[in-house]
């Protein structure tokens, strides 16, 4: 809890500080998510279904995004997201199984944790010539993801219970997409994305925003949006996962 708040104060800091800078735009929003998780985890033992077995229901979550562009040449505009993603469950096992050093036998209750929040740190470029009379801005860059990995089951029939934890470093390919045919509304498309040695990760998002507040220094903005993520994890300190989370979100936030 202390290290999500201490990235997210010095985010808050870095982002607010560029208000009073003329030569710098951007963007600060918050939004609202409902998740739904599908898929397998492993530790150490057996694969075990997050959905049939593990029963993880779906979470409601939030997310908060910050994005700052300059024009320094050479240097790299920079975007900062945190998104919280944290299941619970309470399920039945038809089979014996282990985890970590558990073992729950069929037709024993197990109850579990699960959580990937995770840090985003874009570095990106606008890219030139590609805006039509600023109607489409495209941009490109790399992602520096923070996954902060837990997981927790617990034996409903002996009360033994095991953990893993670790964060790791993701680097992603990055690509954006907003269309803006008039003033008042934009789409945006984002994806990430990365395959190396057995592992993926990537994602995608659609965004459709409405600017119904307008003032000579910000833009106030409202949006509905979708995002998608599918990660396949080939043991990483004793974990193999293959998820994927369903994320439809509301959003609200400014330009300035």
């Amino acid at each position: 809890m202390k290290k999500t708040a201490g990235v997210l104060l010095a985010s808050g800091f870095l982002f607010s500080s560029a208000l009073s800078v003329p030569a710098v735009d951007g963007e600060i929003s918050a939004g609202y998510l409902w998740q739904n998780i599908d898929g397998w985890v492993k530790y150490k033992g057996d694969s075990v279904d997050v959905d049939d077995e593990l029963n993880l229901g779906d979470e409601n979550s939030f997310f908060l995004r910050a994005k700052l562009e300059h024009f320094v040449p050479l240097l790299p505009n920079l975007k900062f997201q945190y998104l919280r993603m944290r299941f619970e469950g309470d399920g039945t096992v038809n089979r014996t199984i282990t985890f970590g050093d558990i073992t729950v036998n069929a037709s024993d209750r197990i109850y579990s944790k699960l959580e990937l929040d995770h840090y985003d740190f874009v570095f990106y470029y606008d890219l030139p010539f590609i805006g039509l009379l600023q109607v489409v801005d495209v941009e490109l860059g790399l992602n520096l993801r923070l996954v902060d990995f837990y997981a927790w089951g617990k034996s409903g029939t002996t009360g033994e219970e095991d953990s893993v934890s670790f964060v790791a470093p993701i680097p992603m390919l990055h690509g954006a997409v907003e269309l803006k045919p008039i003033d008042l509304v934009s789409v945006l498309v984002e994806a990430n994305g990365i395959v190396f040695q057995g592992h993926h990760y990537y994602d995608f998002s659609g965004e459709l925003r409405l600017k119904p507040f307008r003032t000579p220094a910000l833009d106030f903005f409202v949006g509905v949006g979708y995002k998608y993520e599918k990660l396949k994890i080939d043991d990483i300190d004793d974990v193999s996962t293959d998820l994927k989370v369903k994320q439809p979100y509301i959003v609200a936030g400014m330009l300035f």
